[in-house]
């Protein structure tokens, strides 16, 4: 196929560079992009003279007929044989427009025309992750409502610490994945900048008029700098960096779902579509889908690694370097759109084991926390009563007893301002419901976050 350069070249490139440097394989998936910026330039280049209206129609009607038939999987076998996806794409439409079609590169060069493309491809996927993120944040608020009542250790350090509504631990990863969905959001500010027209580094001798590719292409500013257009890769690196974040969250609360799923927790049921075996053990039923979230956010953190490096040290403006800049980003998108998906029907379909959750409950250390405030609401200071309640709790593994069965008269022995009210304090819906601050686990502030969320995410869907 033909290139898009060459007149100064007497040989043509060697099999071996062709393998090395081509490109389609990847970019192929700017293609829905592209054909769009083709045809805002062809309309700016017949309102500027550039192009006669009929050229510019024949050319239009060649982009509608090569959209028509696309077929990415029949182009990635061209891989090794056409450059990239803006010389496939130039070639077809010389089939099809015939010569109107070699005026569709006046004034612009691969360097803005790529940035602009990809510009175009990630707005689009920031915009359906963040639809995506809001679905899995509906299946975690429905999964919350689900738990109703249910309480379990918290933990710090992976050691019990207090009692919490199993709802309350869910709306946590709610809100960190509304974090995740505003960094994204925001970042689409950087993004939402057209680039085309900047030609390969110093802008074009021609009037061209971006102000109409802007608004034919929907992007809110124009760049400023054509150096810094064509060669700055910050806004993808500012995506890899959100994506790194979100899959760490995601990876986090894989890890619950691993130890909640876990023998020794035993607190949750994964339903079997959403399980695997063992190839040996026949009784073997597998977190997988938590496993492999887990495992893949470290590829997705080596993508943004990958691009600071492939960035680091380049002299402006453009370097053939900046081709690594979209098969590490696009597979991170890609496998995150694959979580994303599968996230919430396996969120929704879980289960959950009460009677495991007592028994984890039955641990009078829990609840050190509710003894200690007892003691400071009764005039005792903070670090009085934490010294009391540690001495209290080292008493009764001494005496390996549990602190419900201590006599109050060695309750006394740790504070006088201990009275009988004390054996009211070791019940889990006693300490939860005695927290006051907002955003606590206080069982009506948790279902009033669930309704919050609720009218959210409905509204959301809405739109």
């Amino acid at each position: 196929m033909k290139a898009l350069w060459g007149g100064r070249f007497r040989k043509t490139m060697h099999p071996a560079l062709q393998q090395f440097s081509y490109s389609l394989a990847c970019d192929r998936l700017l293609f829905g992009a592209e054909i769009r910026v083709n045809r805002a330039y062809t309309k700016m280049l017949a309102r500027g003279g550039w192009m006669s209206r009929a050229e510019a129609a024949r050319v239009l009607r060649g982009l509608s007929a090569l959209e028509a038939s696309w077929d990415s999987e029949k182009i990635s076998a061209l891989a090794g044989t056409c450059e990239d996806i803006h010389s496939f794409i130039q070639g077809e439409l010389e089939k099809k427009a015939g010569p109107a079609a070699k005026k569709i590169h006046t004034g612009r060069s691969r360097n803005d025309l790529v940035v602009t493309s990809t510009r175009l491809y990630l707005k689009d996927k920031v915009a359906a992750t963040c639809a995506a993120l809001s679905q899995v944040q509906s299946a975690l608020v429905f999964l919350a409502a689900k738990a109703g009542k249910l309480i379990i250790p918290g933990m710090t350090h992976l050691r019990k610490a207090q009692p919490v509504l199993m709802a309350h631990h869910l709306l946590a990863y709610v809100e960190m994945l509304e974090e995740d969905r505003g960094r994204l959001l925001d970042a689409l500010k950087r993004i939402d900048v057209l680039v085309l027209g900047s030609a390969a580094l110093a802008g074009s001798s021609l009037p061209l008029d971006r102000k109409f590719l802007a608004r034919e292409l929907g992007f809110r500013t124009i760049a400023a700098n054509s150096m810094a257009a064509t060669s700055d890769r910050g806004f993808m690196a500012e995506i890899a960096a959100c994506l790194s974040i979100l899959w760490m969250h995601l990876s986090r609360m894989a890890e619950d779902f691993i130890l909640w799923n876990s023998e020794p927790f035993n607190l949750i049921e994964l339903d079997d579509a959403f399980a695997t075996g063992s190839s040996l053990m026949p009784q073997k039923k597998n977190p997988d889908i938590f496993e492999l979230i887990r495992g893949r956010s470290g590829t997705v953190f080596g993508v943004l690694v990958a691009l600071l490096t492939v960035q680091k040290g380049l002299a402006l403006c453009y370097n053939r370097d900046l081709q690594e800049d979209k098969p590490g980003l696009f597979e991170a998108l890609s496998k995150t759109d694959l979580a994303l998906g599968l996230l919430p029907h396996v969120l929704r379909s879980i289960s959950f084991k009460p009677a495991s959750a007592e028994a984890l409950l039955a641990d009078d250390t829990l609840f050190a926390t509710d003894l200690l405030e007892l003691l400071v609401r009764r005039g005792v200071s903070f670090s009085d009563a934490h010294t009391a309640i540690g001495k209290l709790v080292a008493y009764g593994l001494e005496k390996k007893k549990p602190l419900r069965s201590l006599a109050l008269a060695e309750f006394r022995m740790f504070s006088s301002m201990f009275d009988a009210q004390v054996y009211g304090l070791f019940d889990p819906h006693a300490s939860v419901t005695a927290k006051k601050t907002v955003g606590s686990t206080n069982p009506a502030m948790v279902r009033a976050q669930i309704g919050k969320w609720e009218k959210e995410l409905k509204k959301r869907g809405q739109r």
